[in-house]
């Protein structure tokens, strides 16, 4: 008898005394199985003649979000999901010697032939649905008619064999914990066959569908040819009556979610280091097939914050480029060392805010450079004003302005290398501003930042005040945020004072008064400064000097400025709250700053 008999004991005990579902529960899923075999045998509906009938076979590997996946399907209004419909097929054919105490159960529930599966089930009449989505195992993929795989959809769902053979030893016991049990050589199979008859694999990583769900729903649905619905993003907590019998055994982790959620990344970072002798043997067996059908996998869509962003037009060297186009060349020199300068315009109700200081830094910055033809201002403007006329862009709206040096003639760092102009890049995106109220339009909440081990430049290494493209000194910063899963973070100088985030200008309150660090290791921001302007225009007291930690964690009130946010409120740094998270001087400060900026722009043409 198999040794997983000793894992199956407690289960088995209490299915045998009437607990986890009980003898009654079990009668009352394998009645749902019959059930659903018998709908299948019913006449088709006007549904199931139509030619855009699309049948979807999932063979996944064990211990992967395969039931996340029907439950995400299910959510769908023109989707009929079926739980494993091969499993007796398997257990009489394929492993007569495998123990399950379900197994006369599904047994008695299911068509014990693959083949009449296949006929009355997989390829069998729908009931007002035009997806029939189909979970498998890739290991009952065996001793079966395989044309049908060429009349349906196939998608194969992978995880990397250390990590199923971690968790699968930690459920059934090292013991039975094998590479043939774990359906690799059954998804290759799977993906030869199809690729004999010029059919292109539809293959989806198991972490690709936990961390990016959205993303891979939306390539796989693509790869369908059907079209994506939110609705497969969650799912209402517990069972579904599609579940098969041995859900109870299987599937509480399902049962508990309603998305896919981090909490499936059991075993995610384990190495084969970890595994046992025995589980390591298997693993090396594994993995070079698991690297061939990874090659293969889908990339997940990206998810852009604004869909309409998908379709801009874009100015690269003169030229309005579609999104996908908008290219510079390998040899540019912000390829080459990022040696290129930016700035960051913001576009509200038919306004260009501080569109003059922005161009006339953009410009201070490239000659710091000592960069070669650089445009002149109204050439600048005219680039953006082309760009937002093409986009339909009036407000609003962000733009990313970039200047590179040009492109080289060969690699390296050189600039004698650059023969060819600059290159103007305008960048403009649908991106929503911040409200009177302290929110964004978007409804993000008051950020919570931390303090960052990553010190800020100094003009002794490489002064900020040059509005330049390498920003890896920023993006370590920001990375240490994410990371703590927080909004940014806030960079001290190399004396350990407050300098500013990785983004943004930073500001505190203590007792009526702003303060703001020195300009010396940080941007003096163009945001920054109309704030510092505006706050003393309305009587309040402000100070530029050296601010410690300490003096943050105490402050009545903190805020970050930027091309961007404009005027943000902080509510936490370092897990401390700020006493007064959305207090009356940053509620102030955003509402003149609005005034202000508004006031102080360039206004945009008609078009």
């Amino acid at each position: 008898m198999w040794r997983g008999r000793v894992w199956w004991r407690g289960s088995l005990r209490r299915w045998l005394s009437g607990g986890a579902g009980g003898a009654e529960g079990a009668e009352g899923a394998g009645e749902k199985a019959v059930k659903q075999v018998r709908r299948g045998r019913k006449k088709a509906s006007k549904v199931s003649g139509v030619s855009d009938l699309v049948r979807v076979n999932l063979w996944s590997s064990p211990r992967c979000a395969s039931t996340s996946l029907m439950y995400s399907f299910a959510q769908r209004s023109d989707t009929q999901v079926v739980d494993e419909p091969l499993y007796a097929h398997y257990l009489r054919n394929i492993r007569p010697d495998a123990f399950r105490p379900y197994r006369e159960e599904v047994l008695a529930a299911q068509i014990n032939d693959g083949n009449e599966v296949v006929r009355r089930i997989v390829m069998g009449p729908l009931e007002g649905k035009r997806v029939l989505f189909l979970k498998h195992m890739a290991k009952h993929f065996a001793k079966i008619d395989e044309d049908f795989i060429f009349e349906t959809k196939n998608v194969i769902l992978i995880r990397h064999p250390v990590q199923v053979l971690a968790s699968w030893s930690a459920t059934l016991q090292e013991a039975n914990t094998s590479y043939d049990d774990m359906g690799l050589s059954e998804q290759l199979l799977l993906v030869r066959r199809l690729q004999e008859r010029n059919i292109k694999p539809i293959i989806i990583s198991n972490d690709n569908l936990i961390n990016r769900p959205e993303g891979t729903l939306r390539a796989l649905c693509s790869a369908l040819e059907i079209d994506f619905d939110p609705r497969m993003l969650s799912w209402p907590k517990g069972g579904r009556p599609e579940d098969g019998l041995w859900g109870r055994y299987w599937y509480h982790n399902t049962h508990a979610s309603t998305s896919f959620h981090p909490v499936m990344k059991t075993h995610k970072h384990m190495d084969i280091s970890q595994l046992s002798l025995k589980l390591k043997v298997e693993a090396e067996r594994a993995i070079p097939e698991y690297d061939q059908l990874a090659r293969l996998q889908l990339k997940p869509s990206p998810i852009l914050p604004d869909e309409r962003n998908r379709d801009i037009l874009v100015h690269v060297g003169g030229v309005l480029k579609p999104r996908e186009e908008a290219k510079v060349s390998v040899f540019d020199s912000s390829v080459q060392g990022g040696d290129a300068v930016w700035e960051g315009l913001r576009v509200y109700k038919s306004v260009i805010l501080d569109f003059d200081e922005h161009i006339q830094r953009l410009q201070d910055s490239a000659h710091a450079l000592l960069f070669e033809h650089v445009p002149e201002k109204e050439e600048i403007k005219r680039a953006v004003f082309e760009t937002l006329q093409a986009n339909g862009m009036r407000s609003d709206t962000h733009i990313r302005l970039t200047l590179t040096r040009g492109e080289k003639v060969t690699s390296g760092m050189s600039p004698k290398n650059n023969q060819a102009d600059s290159c103007l890049i305008v960048l403009a995106e649908w991106k929503p501003f911040m409200d009177s109220s302290g929110k964004k339009v978007s409804g993000i909440r008051p950020q919570r930042l931390i303090s960052s081990s990553i010190r800020r430049n100094s003009p002794a290494f490489l002064d900020s005040k040059i509005h330049h493209n390498n920003l890896l000194n920023n993006i370590l910063a920001k990375i240490q945020a994410n990371n703590a899963d927080v909004d940014d973070a806030l960079m001290l100088d190399s004396q350990g004072f407050v300098s500013e985030t990785n983004a943004t200008n930073f500001f505190i309150v203590r007792d009526q008064v702003v303060l703001t660090p020195r300009p010396d290791s940080c941007l003096p921001g163009i945001t920054r400064g109309s704030v510092i302007k505006v706050a003393r225009q309305l009587g309040m007291e402000v100070e530029e000097r050296n601010i410690s930690l300490a003096e943050v964690y105490t402050c009545d009130e903190a805020f970050t400025t930027g091309t961007m946010s404009g005027v943000l409120p902080v509510s936490e740094i370092d897990g401390r709250a700020i006493k007064t998270a959305v207090g009356p001087v940053t509620k102030r400060l955003q509402q003149e700053y609005m005034k202000h900026a508004c006031s102080n722009g360039i206004k945009l043409p008609k078009f």
